[in-house]
């Protein structure tokens, strides 16, 4: 079950804009300022489903997810959870044989300038206030199913909310300096964190939605709020 890819033109981003506001905590990974221009590329129109990832499972035989079945978390057109950065790029390996198709996970600033929708101004994509009506958080039980709510500009839905996505890079190569802190493995080994964008239907803290914030956490974590989307350069 191939996405929906979404062509998103070439542009300029000013990654972490607007600038954090007066409330902003040292521990929130924020960066504001720095301009890079972005190819063109395709991004999935919504995170991969449960029918998407379950095809990949059925073909390659990789390990069941088992909250793929748990009650409130198995429905076909809901987000695929309990995903690490590991499983994502297998999926995106798998699906790139399958179709000839080259996807892979969205580089940050991919997934920070498709989020904006064209709204280069605006704390989310739809504009500086955030409510149910728009996007699902706030300590829910479960994740909605995927397009729930209006797409942005760009016809991508579920940026903010529903589940964390997975992005390409290790966080310390786009952290502008701020080390990971999520360690896992040994401190005198790579932190090979990477990065995360958009927040969950876990998510309570309000700044943790803003296009702006940049998460990080090991590549082997896997948890029910974790899942992703792809992008493909054509």
């Amino acid at each position: 079950m191939e996405p929906i890819m979404i062509a998103i033109p070439a542009g300029e981003l000013t990654m972490g804009f607007p600038k954090p506001p007066a409330a902003f905590a040292s521990s929130r990974l924020w960066h504001s300022g720095k301009s890079l221009p972005v190819k063109s590329f395709c991004m999935s129109s919504t995170t991969i489903t449960n029918a998407q990832y379950q095809a990949f499972v059925d073909d390659t035989n990789a390990p069941a997810n088992p909250w793929m079945i748990e009650s409130g978390f198995n429905a076909e057109d809901q987000p695929v959870v309990n995903i690490n950065w590991h499983d994502a790029k297998a999926y995106c390996d798998w699906l790139s044989q399958k179709t000839g198709r080259p996807y892979r996970l969205p580089t940050d600033a991919e997934w920070e300038y498709a989020a904006r929708g064209g709204s280069p101004d605006t704390i989310f994509p739809w504009g500086d206030d955030c409510t149910d009506s728009q996007t699902w958080f706030g300590g829910k039980q479960s994740p909605k199913p995927v397009a729930s709510y209006a797409p942005n500009g760009y016809g991508l839905y579920d940026m903010i909310g529903n589940v964390w996505e997975w992005c390409e890079d290790r966080f310390e190569d786009v952290s502008e300096g701020v080390a990971a802190t999520n360690i896992v493995e040994p401190t005198d080994q790579p932190r090979d964190n990477r990065v995360l964008r958009g927040g969950s239907y876990l998510t309570t803290d309000i700044y943790n939605l803003y296009i702006a914030y940049r998460h990080e956490d090991p590549p082997s974590l896997r948890h029910q709020c974790l899942g992703f989307r792809v992008a493909s350069d054509h």
